[in-house]
């Protein structure tokens, strides 16, 4: 399985395992979602609010100095909020309820920012936004998101040559014992430093 679904499951796991403060799940579900998020298909989709959403954005190829990858993997977890009790002139509470559940994301996130998973950095805490307002979505609901980023480790290791021009450790390396010339017989290979040749 790609390293990036791995990812983008784990966080959908520890947003299924996370409670409200009432010990109740702080989503109805929590899912995958491959593709860029399409806020017409979220407020479709909004039958199961509270609900969450985990989104891949981008990733990006970071070349080690030992020419292997890392891979910056950017991610927006959405949430959607439906309108709790009725509806209030002075606050929109699908506003509120969105924003709450962005909070304790964020503490899901904080708790555990490797998401249970090794060869993986700490995750890094993007922009949060609300996307859909209940005041102008006219369903009662609000959508925001949190953007985050994970960096996963030697994603693709260095090539072994590569690794033995650089005696990494990772692969021992040849060290030749001499050096011919020309085609000459092999000279022994120099080590530390040698006095000139007229030195006393």
């Amino acid at each position: 399985m790609s390293r990036i679904v791995t990812l983008l499951n784990a966080i959908a796991g520890a947003l299924r395992a996370a409670k409200d403060e009432a010990d109740a799940p702080l989503f109805t579900e929590a899912r995958v979602e491959l593709d860029r998020y399409d806020l017409g298909d979220l407020v479709k989709d909004s039958t199961r609010a509270p609900s969450a959403r985990v989104c891949f954005l981008a990733a990006k190829p970071i070349v080690r100095a030992d020419a292997g990858i890392d891979m910056d993997v950017s991610v927006a977890i959405i949430v959607i909020a439906g309108r709790i009790g009725q509806p209030d002139p002075k606050f929109s509470s699908a506003d509120l309820g969105c924003l709450e559940r962005l909070s304790a994301v964020l503490g899901v996130m904080m708790a555990d920012p490797y998401v249970g998973l090794t060869q993986v950095m700490a995750a890094e805490i993007g922009n949060q936004l609300v996307a859909v307002s209940d005041q102008t979505s006219g369903k009662g609901l609000a959508i925001g998101l949190q953007e985050y980023k994970w960096r996963l480790l030697n994603v693709a290791p260095a090539r072994p040559v590569i690794q033995r021009g650089l005696e990494t450790g990772l692969e021992p390396s040849a060290v030749p014992s001499g050096l011919s010339i020309n085609g000459g017989d092999p000279e022994p290979r120099l080590v530390g430093n040698l006095p000139p040749e007229d030195a006393p």
